[in-house]
């Protein structure tokens, strides 16, 4: 491999997954803020409730079907490979965590014995996991409500919990905000992260930025050839 060599991070299915969830999952951030925030809805002259919670409900069958269409139509065995990788905590990720600090600020030149995935990609996947199954629950109890009752809140609930529903539904997007920012912050802005976003937008990754950053994964699927980081 030469200086500017690269290594195949995601296929095509990976990268289409995660642009279907990703993209859907921004658009109900979106159209779900001017529902709760009153002071948005003054900048956006064609908003009215109607078309805020329609766009919403869009935005939620978008969000569920896409991905799912990707699941079915694309390499299924790479998806499961890479959410195996996501659910593996091993020690070596709690090494990463100790370090992170310092890797942060760029005082740490090595980020640990780090697979295809270090600790903080591991959280957020759990994190955004478990939060989207509670946020896709509670937006089906609050589904049917208008200003009413909502029948699957109710029958969970009892009559009248549409309010208790909905403020879960509003906690649970205070939650995701702040993770969120940093995801984006990691994919587009901090330096040692900033390379991978070529492996969700065209599939490589540079290989240099692999065996610095990713040294197991890197040592696992770059060619006999090429010189291996340091365990």
């Amino acid at each position: 491999m030469g200086a500017g060599a690269s290594l195949l991070r995601f296929t095509a299915t990976e990268r289409a997954f995660h642009w279907a969830f990703a993209l859907a999952y921004l658009s109900l951030l979106v159209t779900g803020l001017p529902l709760w925030l009153s002071g948005l809805r003054p900048w956006i002259p064609w908003w009215n409730r109607t078309i805020g919670v329609r766009l919403h409900l869009a935005g939620a069958v978008l969000w569920l079907a896409v991905p799912l269409l990707v699941f079915g139509l694309g390499d299924r065995q790479a998806l499961r490979g890479a959410g195996k990788h996501l659910a593996r905590f091993a020690p070596g990720d709690w090494a990463w965590l100790r370090r992170f600090p310092r890797w942060f600020f760029g005082r740490a030149r090595e980020p640990g014995d780090v697979d295809r995935f270090n600790a903080g990609q591991k959280f957020y996947a759990s994190f955004t996991a478990a939060t989207s199954a509670l946020l896709l629950l509670t937006g089906l109890a609050l589904w049917p409500a208008g200003e009413g009752s909502a029948v699957l809140g109710d029958f969970v609930l009892g009559p009248g919990s549409v309010r208790a529903w909905r403020d879960a539904h509003k906690v649970l997007m205070l939650l995701i905000l702040c993770p969120l920012g940093a995801h984006l912050f990691f994919a587009l802005l901090h330096p040692r992260t900033r390379p991978s976003l070529s492996g969700m937008l065209r599939g490589r990754v540079p290989a240099g930025w692999a065996a610095a950053e990713h040294p197991r994964w890197f040592r696992r699927v770059a060619p006999p050839s090429e010189p291996r980081p340091p365990r």
